[in-house]
């Protein structure tokens, strides 16, 4: 009988693809992609029988496997039922839940948007947690994954679509902790696209609701007919500085300077700063709003007890004003026709006071202005006709 050397977790970690015995009975299979995993491998009358172990070393570490190889060699020398062992040592598995709490926990302070956490932590609690919560990662299958979002598919398909790639996202962080060597049961590409319709022929999308931009001064003097409802000047300096909501509601009073609202790339869209030239009533506005500081915040537009203002105060006061449109679409795609429409000014200069990143990369690496010094004039422009 031949005699093992006990190996040491570097020479496993080293270890190139193939099959590999430990001590008697123990394999150690290491796969093309480097995920390794643990087998019990036993004769019983005459034939092979093996017994998968789990991975290393997340699963079961090497100590952890000679020991349960050497208990469960015992079970077969005494006649006995390896497996049974196994169970007994059998280590509890995670949930789906348990590794979607520990990716929260890694990745969402790195979100610019509280928003999107919130959104995050939502769709998991309401539509995957009763369905796959409580089940081992290990165990879901597409046919689960299927199941879950079929009845969302039709009648909410970008929320589906959303929640299939944040499954997606835990499955894979989760296998990856596990040493799991498999298909992601959430994967689009050649597994659920099988399954269900692409989402584009589902439902068309739908762009943010907006006013026709001749509209926008009479909605605007609706708004400042309110000067005492933060929300009403919130929602007056966005549409000014054509910005987006989330920008507005969080802008604090140390990123503005002289006439300029200088926004940090980690508080934009595109990841890159964006600064925003500030017109007649803009400055108005930030006179008003500095007059009605909350102590202990550095907010501009501060809500209840100094905190951010919520989408559902801002939507109100808009709807008061015209109803069925976004601050979105109002703010941002009514300036965009307006400049189309009614000015002269390039494209280029419209899309940078949007703060677009430019489609085209070969331009975007050569022409890194920002045109500000065109933008002051047209920002001016534009609050000009709002006040028409």
């Amino acid at each position: 009988m031949p005699t093992f050397k006990r190996v040491t977790d570097k020479e496993i970690l080293n270890a190139k693809p193939g099959v590999h015995t430990m001590i008697p009975n123990l394999i150690l299979r290491v796969s093309k992609t480097g995920a390794k995993s643990w087998v019990f491998r036993y004769f019983k009358a005459g034939k092979i029988k093996q017994i998968g172990l789990g991975a290393y070393p997340n699963q079961r570490t090497l100590k952890e496997a000679c020991d349960t190889a050497d208990a469960m060699r015992d079970d077969v020398a005494k006649g006995r039922d390896p497996a049974q062992q196994l169970d007994r040592l059998k280590p509890k598995a995670k949930t789906f839940r348990t590794y979607a709490l520990a990716y929260l926990g890694e990745f969402e302070k790195g979100w610019k948007n509280p928003k999107h956490q919130q959104q995050w932590r939502n769709t998991l609690t309401t539509f995957v947690y009763p369905q796959i919560g409580d089940r081992s990662v290990a165990d879901i299958t597409a046919n689960d994954i299927h199941e879950l979002l079929l009845p969302l598919w039709a009648v909410k398909t970008e929320t589906a679509t959303r929640i299939r790639m944040r499954i997606e996202k835990v499955v894979d962080y989760a296998f990856t902790k596990e040493g799991i060597d498999r298909r992601n049961p959430a994967r689009w590409k050649g597994n659920l696209d099988n399954l269900l319709p692409n989402p584009r022929t589902v439902t068309e999308p739908k762009p943010h609701a907006a006013p026709p931009w001749a509209e926008v001064p009479a909605i605007m003097a609706k708004l400042r007919a309110k000067p005492d409802v933060t929300s009403a000047l919130l929602l007056r300096w966005s549409i000014l500085t054509a910005a987006r909501s989330m920008e507005t509601r969080a802008a604090t009073w140390d990123e503005i300077t002289d006439k300029v609202w200088t926004l940090p790339k980690h508080r934009t869209k595109n990841g890159k700063l964006h600064r925003v030239p500030l017109n007649n009533e803009a400055m108005e506005i930030l006179a008003i709003q500095a007059s009605r500081k909350v102590d202990g915040s550095n907010l501009i537009f501060p809500g209840p007890k100094g905190k951010i203002i919520s989408d559902v105060a801002i939507n109100k006061v808009l709807h008061a004003a015209y109803p069925n449109i976004t601050a979105h679409g109002i703010a941002r795609s009514s300036f965009r026709d307006w400049v189309a429409d009614e000015t002269s000014y390039p494209d280029k200069v419209a899309e940078a006071a949007l703060n677009h990143s430019n489609p085209n990369e070969t331009e975007a690496s050569y022409l890194r202005t920002k045109f500000l010094e065109k933008r002051i004039p047209l920002m001016d422009d534009w609050g000009k006709y709002l006040a028409s």
